[in-house]
């Protein structure tokens, strides 16, 4: 039987362009230019290591006090067991937001309660929002979720999700939640028929 190679940056099979890293067991999300200097591939691949060690050793510790009380945790549960932070300054990174079916009947009630109407043309409006991480689902465990107060509205694409996981992980471990801003569009009559949403977060280093 072949050993897997060690955990570094390797050619993406996917694209001749790129390197993509390898963890040791398994491809991941993170990309690099062909151009990127070796130097620089090392430096990388030390932080995303540490970074990923770091976030779900602290997660690890969360999950052994928690599950006790939330059972197998969900988005929901994860929220409901932490507060939120400030929004760590400046929201320099803005994150275009997957949505599952089931989001849209959520966004209803957020435009309800605000001075903006739902009409067939659209309305947009701007609201604080949570980032929930959720590494302990096995069929997603880089998700990260986006509440505008208990509601899910959405989540990061996988790039975006396996970046920010392992640091929102560790927040989350401590019962704490980032924040940022999340501007939603939306149409429909009676019922949401169509959306996007835009997050606003920091920089991942701000979380680190």
């Amino acid at each position: 039987m072949t050993e897997a190679p060690p955990a570094a940056w390797f050619p993406d099979p996917d694209d001749p362009a790129q390197y993509r890293y390898w963890d040791g067991t398994a491809w991941t999300e993170h990309r690099a230019p062909r151009s990127t200097t070796s130097d620089q591939l090392s430096k990388a691949g030390k932080d995303l290591a540490d970074g990923l060690a770091k976030g779900l050793t602290a997660v690890g510790g969360w999950l052994d006090k928690n599950v006790a009380q939330i059972g197998k945790p969900s988005f929901a549960s994860v929220a409901a067991s932490c507060q939120d932070e400030p929004p760590r300054e400046p929201l320099s990174h803005s994150v275009e937001l997957v949505h599952a079916p089931g989001d849209l009947p959520g966004l209803l009630p957020i435009f309800a309660s605000s001075s903006v109407a739902l009409t067939p043309e659209g309305g947009t409006l701007e609201q604080p929002c949570r980032f929930v991480p959720n590494p302990w689902d096995p069929r997603d465990p880089t998700g990260v979720a986006v509440f505008v107060g208990t509601t899910n509205i959405g989540r990061f694409p996988a790039d975006d999700a396996a970046t920010y996981c392992p640091p929102l992980a560790a927040l989350a471990s401590r019962s704490v939640l980032a924040t940022g801003i999340v501007t939603i569009w939306a149409s429909g009559a009676g019922q949401v028929q169509a959306a996007r949403a835009t997050a606003r977060v920091g920089d991942v280093a701000a979380y680190a």
